[in-house]
């Protein structure tokens, strides 16, 4: 079983005239982060936030911490307010992750359209290609079990003894061409036992025998 290719990288904040405060907050983030710390590294990249709400790299990495807590629906939010980016890089990569956290929920539908956004802002993302590949054979497998379920559950049931019983000794009475009798016997037992009903077709065939006849044996 091939396993989905998970890689969330870190942004560093090397701008000199980036403040202080949000620089010091969001590399202590990173270093929790690495720590596997995540919880702590959520607070430290909220809390960069709050002195600069625009600020990309704090969103992105907020991002990451929510995806390693299984907060997907909130990393999607956050991974959101930078697929504009002019960064075009960082654009992608947000999108290869919302790929991801879309695919950990089983969406796979959503998770197919992420991977090939990031394809298109970088076509040589060999891990988006992998995971794209990987989210359209899981929605095969899907899609086939699916259908396979749908045909058991419309797959007639295997008669029981007293059905093939009854089957007999109705198809006797048609050969007598005492067809509403038939009828009537096996709607009596269809009542007394649900697998009959496999021999619908029979019962069908009589009925419309019955119907032309307007209920009267020959």
């Amino acid at each position: 079983m091939r396993w989905l290719i998970i890689n969330l990288f870190l942004i560093f904040l090397i701008a000199p005239l980036m403040a202080d405060s949000v620089r010091g907050k969001v590399n202590k983030g990173n270093e929790y982060y690495k720590q596997g710390k995540y919880e702590q590294a959520l607070a430290q990249y909220q809390d960069a936030l709050l002195d600069d709400p625009l600020n990309e790299t704090a969103i992105f990495n907020k991002g990451n911490a929510l995806y390693k807590l299984k907060k997907y629906k909130e990393a999607i939010e956050a991974y959101q307010k930078v697929v504009g980016s002019e960064n075009l890089n960082l654009s992608a990569r947000a999108f290869y992750n919302i790929g991801n956290c879309y695919f950990q929920e089983n969406k796979l539908k959503e998770s197919i359209e992420a991977y090939k956004k990031a394809l298109e802002l970088n076509p040589d993302d060999y891990q988006a290609k992998y995971n794209l590949e990987l989210a359209r054979a899981r929605l095969k497998e899907m899609a086939d079990k699916q259908q396979q379920q749908n045909k058991d559950q419309n797959k007639p049931p295997e008669p029981s003894e007293f059905a093939k019983k009854l089957k007999k000794q109705a198809e006797k009475l048609v050969d007598q061409r005492r067809y509403k009798d038939a009828y009537d016997l096996m709607m009596q037992g269809l009542q007394k036992d649900k697998t009959v009903v496999a021999f619908q077709s029979f019962i069908k065939r009589i009925k419309d025998v019955v119907d032309i006849l307007g209920g009267q044996e020959l």
